[in-house]
């Protein structure tokens, strides 16, 4: 895995110290407290709502810290098991939207000769048991051909440009590599969750925003749009019903002739 700067795609020197420039656009970049900070700024994001962006953030976070059963990455579910089989998780796996977890529930522990690496924006204030960098999905801090396998574990929804995201992980992908994806998909109409937190009340949905925490929500069918849109092949899938309204569903995809 080679490490590149965000902002004009040149191999960053070796993390070391508290900071390290890119030696081609001079861009800094900074170490946390357990992560290195690889966003790039602020003038070469792609286009899109990030204000909206920021504030589901924000609360993403309060949602770990006050009910973190709730994350797809932590805790022993079905669902999440069912997607770490499908996604046949072997050598170097890139989780894109990793969380703040120290170890998300999908990672398998005993898959033989895995490197796992994790992107989040939210990652870097605490401690994990692999290797983790906050970055953002439609700005990948790696060189090309990086990676056998790129998860996006409930996450697709939750990008200011899911597009722009795509491309990246077909970039960073190795000639044979797979791109593993988890929705899940709530019908319109469905009848809203009780929810008696007062955190949970006391988040502001942003205008641009479909809920507390995702950009823009969308069903299997808009999902196989964006993947064609996205030059993508769906080589395998999985739909898996929980009830009337709800359903998850995994597509396992490949770089389109």
């Amino acid at each position: 895995m080679t490490l590149a700067c965000p902002n004009c795609a040149a191999v960053l020197p070796p993390l070391t110290g508290d900071a390290v420039d890119c030696p081609s656009c001079a861009t800094t970049y900074r170490r946390l407290p357990f992560a290195w900070d690889l966003t790039p700024p602020r003038e070469a994001l792609t286009a899109g709502q990030w204000e909206v962006w920021e504030q589901l953030q924000r609360n993403g976070e309060v949602s770990y810290e006050a009910d973190p059963e709730h994350n797809l990455g932590v805790g022993s579910r079905e669902d999440v098991q069912r997607f770490s089989r499908f996604s046949r998780l072997a050598g170097d796996v890139l989780d894109v939207g990793c969380g703040p977890q120290p170890w998300p529930a999908y990672f398998d522990h005993h898959a033989p000769d895995t490197r796992f690496v994790g992107v989040d924006p939210l990652v870097g204030e605490r401690e994990a048991r692999y290797e983790r960098f906050r970055a953002l999905a439609e700005h990948l801090p790696f060189a090309d051909g990086s990676f056998d396998v790129v998860l996006f574990a409930g996450t697709l929804d939750h990008f200011v440009d899911p597009t722009a995201a795509l491309a990246e992980a077909q970039r960073v992908l190795r000639p044979g590599g797979t791109i593993s994806i988890y929705l899940g998909h709530k019908r319109e109409g469905a009848p809203k969750p009780t929810v008696s937190h007062e955190w949970y009340e006391a988040l502001q949905v942003p205008d641009g925003a479909e809920d507390r925490f995702h950009m823009e929500r969308f069903g299997p069918d808009e999902a196989v749009a964006l993947f064609v849109r996205a030059a993508l092949e769906v080589t395998d899938q999985e739909h898996h019903h929980v009830d009337e309204w709800r359903s998850y569903h995994f597509y396992r995809l490949t770089p389109g002739a």
